[in-house]
């Protein structure tokens, strides 16, 4: 119940987080959750995060209930936006759903879709990371459009971010591929590639870091790894020590076969001022202008000339990565990011 006297903005919100995989916490939607709910809490935000997975049922509904949030934020419409759904539905509490990745890109398009449709429908915002996910939502819902806005995703800056002096081997040129061990990552693509440059220029190194989110795929990404010396996967590596790998690293890859919008690796890898090359989707293309930002990959060869030409031209290097750095300092400012979800809880709850 609001307080005697105050308005809905000097009261402070609370806000319950529905949030899938948000353990581990490396993977692209923890690290985006704990953003925006570190950044809620430094604007005075009651924040309490609910990990779908390890709360289900009468433990969710109940846990839920006990904090008495003014409303439910809920990340990837499938896995997240169906909990909110049913919570919303008991406990009549708003909710909207940030849209993720492969809600909009896989499940909407398979059988899941229809298991969706209705946590799409009642939801009171559901926001997207860059226009071209809107659109592509439109497509399939035409109705909801209109109540989906656009928040970009935002990135920490850091302070330090000059190449680590003599963290690596000399004779090493270091590609970097941070992505969690499941198909859509697309994780195998880059050997072949990169075996043929290897070949040509022995100081070729591919490293893949990430946790594994799909064993059997993450069995098949080994047994290649054993046909490919010059590769190694680092295993996880904390999101607190990426800063000190993407440092140390010439290039950082992105061979994904779909993004949500903006994915965290490039725009943390442009943080650093690296230069990245990047596979030719909508996601990725969000973000990177080819050439300009980064380097877009059509197919292998693309891929394989592009990141032969990284290798020789330093000065293409530091451009890209110049570039990429100034591009999110002025347009991924994640207090910017928390305030526009604090100023649409507000807009939600203002209606209701």
């Amino acid at each position: 119940m609001m307080a005697c006297g105050k308005t809905l903005a000097e009261v402070p919100m609370r806000v319950g987080i529905i949030a899938p995989n948000y353990y581990p916490a490396e993977t692209g939607n923890a690290v985006t959750v704990r953003r925006i709910e570190r950044q809620l809490r430094l604007l005075g935000c009651d924040v309490r995060v609910f990990p779908v997975g390890r709360l289900a049922g009468e433990r969710l509904q109940a846990a839920v209930e006990e904090f008495s949030p003014q409303l439910l934020h809920a990340f990837h419409a499938y896995h997240g936006g169906r909990v909110a759904h049913a919570l919303s539905t008991s406990l009549g509490i708003p909710y909207l759903i940030t849209l993720t990745g492969t809600d909009v890109y896989q499940a909407l398009c398979d059988q899941r879709g229809l298991e969706m449709h209705g946590a799409l429908r009642c939801a009171a915002r559901l926001v997207a990371f860059h226009a071209c996910v809107k659109k592509r939502l439109g497509e399939h819902l035409p109705s909801i459009e209109e109540r989906t806005v656009l928040i970009h995703q935002g990135v920490e800056l850091p302070a330090d971010y000059a190449p680590l002096a003599g963290a690596g081997a000399e004779d090493e040129f270091v590609f970097l591929l941070p992505a969690g061990m499941r198909p859509v990552k697309n994780v195998l693509f880059p050997l072949a590639p990169l075996a043929e440059l290897h070949s040509r220029y022995p100081q070729v190194r591919l490293e893949l870091a990430g946790p594994v989110l799909e064993p059997g795929y993450a069995a098949q990404v080994m047994e290649e790894l054993e046909r490919y010396p010059f590769a190694r996967y680092l295993g996880v590596v904390a999101h607190d020590a990426m800063g000190e790998l993407y440092r140390r690293v010439d290039v950082v890859l992105n061979t994904s076969l779909t993004e949500g919008g903006m994915a965290n690796t490039v725009l943390e890898a442009l943080a650093y001022a690296k230069p990245v090359l990047v596979s030719d989707i909508e996601g990725n293309r969000s973000i990177i202008k080819d050439s300009v930002t980064g380097l877009v990959y059509r197919d292998a060869a693309d891929f394989r000339g592009k990141a032969e030409h990284l290798v020789t031209d330093a000065h293409l290097r530091g451009r890209l990565g110049k570039n990429g750095r100034c591009l999110v300092r002025d347009s991924c400012c994640p207090e910017k990011e928390a305030g526009s979800y604090l100023a649409l809880y507000r807009d939600i709850l203002s209606a209701a």
